[in-house]
């Protein structure tokens, strides 16, 4: 079996989502490796580059190093909706979406907003 996690029940090794570096454009200043939570990147100390050491941690439809990449030297397979989108019809993963969102709402119940506050936080937004 793949050590890579699953994806709302999907085998991660399915879902080719992950950055490209083109290290003619990258100057090597490392917002990359510092924004990704998850350890994507690696840091070649040699080159004063990132890699992508670990492709399958990259979150589905994540592109925040993309958009911080001052350079503009980091992208993705596809648009990060539509890869989306497509995986959520292929799979017909919303079951198991609906499953983890309960398991999330009771372990953290923070995370639930009631609509009174909701309705009060939107009417003070400018």
């Amino acid at each position: 079996m793949s050590q890579a996690k699953s994806w709302h029940g999907v085998d991660r090794d399915e879902l080719d989502w992950f950055p490209s570096l083109d290290y003619d454009k990258c100057s090597g200043c490392g917002l990359c490796a510092l924004t990704c939570g998850n350890n994507v990147f690696g840091w070649v100390r040699s080159e004063g580059k990132p890699r992508v050491a670990n492709p399958k941690k990259c979150v589905v439809g994540c592109t925040t190093c993309a958009r911080v990449c001052p350079e503009d030297a980091i992208t993705f397979p596809s648009d990060p909706k539509d890869f989306v989108r497509k995986v959520v019809i292929r799979y017909k993963i919303f079951p198991t979406v609906k499953k983890e969102l309960e398991v999330r709402l009771s372990t953290f119940p923070d995370h639930a907003v009631h609509q009174q506050t909701a309705s009060v936080r939107e009417a003070e937004m400018p």
